[in-house]
Formats: structure tokens, sequence, C-alpha cells
């Protein structure tokens, strides 16, 4: 194989940007940029990188350092494969954010495995915010129904704003509760959206926003600065196995990575006071005080 000169390399690159560069013109034709880009070469010479076109007119050799390469990607509204493509045609190597193929697979089976020795409410979740699994604690605490077809469609924004599970109803039963549950969802969606910012413009993620807006929850997303929570506790009526009674608790959540990524994540479910402690104790969970706290 021909190994690249450096010349062969700008050239590489200056070609792959250039190509993705005109395909976001290409589709400004059907709507316009929320954003008002415009994707010429002068705005992205403004924008991300003003020796843009002093690398196209020759007057500079140099390719832009890895840094450069990942803020063109993001001018240019790239994919995550888009933007490891541009990283390698210069040279560099590619951000890995996540598990995927056999190699997801393998973790969420350890993942599954984990949580059978976990004697409290948990669950499995992959970096999309789908639901791989739940345990028995877990459906009882929070109501799941028994039937088959919610294993595959919950994700993370179901469990929290689907109207057909009790979950949000019963974590907004008066005005304290309510208020507590809308920062506690602020301050998640803020974290989501940091976490993972290099993969903004990728399907998943674009799905996720697209599923806000089927819950009208799409107010949430554009809350420019969130409450600090300092209560990371959470607020829900759970039932007494014992009694049938609904009860207010409070719980607060642990969440434990599987492997070197942080996804796929167990997050484990543990009760605070001690009507928390009472309904975990009739769901079978150990609560004995110093392993609770």
């Amino acid at each position: 194989m021909d190994i690249p000169t450096e010349d062969s390399r700008l050239k590489l690159i200056l070609g792959e940007i250039e190509a993705l560069r005109m395909n976001r013109q290409h589709e400004l034709g059907d709507r316009p940029h929320p954003f008002l880009k415009r994707f010429t070469q002068q705005e992205l010479n403004d924008e991300a990188f003003p020796s843009y076109k002093n690398l196209l007119v020759g007057r500079s050799r140099r390719i832009p350092d890895r840094q450069t390469i990942i803020n063109i990607a993001g001018y240019l509204d790239c994919t995550s494969d888009e933007r490891n493509d541009l990283l390698m045609a210069a040279g560099y190597l590619p951000i890995q954010t996540e598990l995927e193929g056999r190699a997801l697979e393998r973790a969420l089976e350890w993942a599954h495995q984990t949580m059978r020795g976990i004697l409290f409410p948990a669950m499995i979740a992959t970096h999309t915010q789908e639901i791989k699994g739940i345990n028995e604690p877990f459906r009882h605490l929070f109501d799941i129904p028994l039937d088959r077809s919610y294993d595959g469609l919950m994700n993370r924004i179901d469990f929290h704003f689907n109207s057909d599970l009790p979950i949000q109803s019963r974590s907004t039963f008066d005005k304290a509760s309510f208020e507590k549950w809308q920062v506690h969802a602020i301050n998640g969606i803020h974290a989501f959206k940091r976490q993972h910012i290099l993969s903004r413009y990728d399907a998943w993620y674009q799905n996720l926003m697209c599923k806000f807006q089927k819950y009208n929850a799409g107010e949430y997303l554009n809350v420019l600065d969130a409450e600090e929570e300092t209560d990371h506790t959470q607020t829900i009526l759970a039932r007494n196995e014992s009694s049938g009674e609904l009860v207010p608790i409070r719980y607060r959540q642990v969440s434990i990575s599987v492997g070197s990524r942080i996804y796929p994540q167990i997050t484990v479910f543990l009760p605070v006071d001690a009507a928390a402690r009472e309904v975990f104790e009739s769901l079978g969970c150990p609560t004995d005080r110093e392993f609770v706290y």
C-alpha cells in the first residue's frame, strides 16, 4: 500500500470537507437551516477555520490539527460517522463514542448477569436511552404492565412521559412533587445533551428529539438555565405490596457502568425515607440501614 504524503492527505481532507459542505448546501433547497447557515466556503472560514480559504488557494499546505477538524465537523452538522471520516482522512484517530454491534451485545449480556445479583429495583439502558432490561422489583415499584410489548417500547423518555404508564402521574401528585419532577426532567435533559453533544446530528439522537415532541415535552428541551438540583432524591406514589396502599416515598438513583464505557449502564433505585424502606421491604428488598444509606 502507498503511504499517503502530506500533500495527498491534504487534498483528501479538503475533498471530504467540500463534498460535505456542498451536500449541506443542497439540503438547504428542501428547508432553511434552523440557524440560517449557508454552508459557503467563506462562512466555513469565518465560523470554523480562519485559514480555510488559504488552504483552498494553496497559500497554506498545513493539515488542520485534530480539534480544528472536529470544529469543522461541528459547523457542517456532521454525524458521528461523518466526523470520524474527516478525522481519519486527516490522519487522526476517530472518536469512539459508544459500543455497537457484537461489542454492545456482549456488554448487555454482562449487564443482565450483573443485574440478576441486584436485590433492589434496577434497569439497564444504552446510550440511545433504550431500556434493555428491568428486574421484577423495578416492575412492581413503577407498576409496569406485564404486557410484553412494553419490553420493546420503552426508553427513558417513554418511562418519564408516556401517559399509558403511571410514572409521571404518580410523580406529580401535588404542587411540590410536580415542581420537583420538572426540575429533575430539565436537569436530566441538560445532562443528556452535554454528554452526547458530539452525536447530536446522529439519527438516533434526532429520533429522541422527535420523541420529546411526540409527548409534547419539547418545552423542556429549550430551557436555557435549569434550576440547580440540590436535592437529588425523587418522589413517587408507590404501592405497598403488603397493604395495597399507594404511599408517597422518596428514592434515589445510583448508576453502574458494566465496562470501560458509561453505557450500557445499570440504574439502581434505593429507598431514602422510612416509607420507602417499608415499600421496598414489601418488594423483597433488604432494608438494613447501613446498606441502604
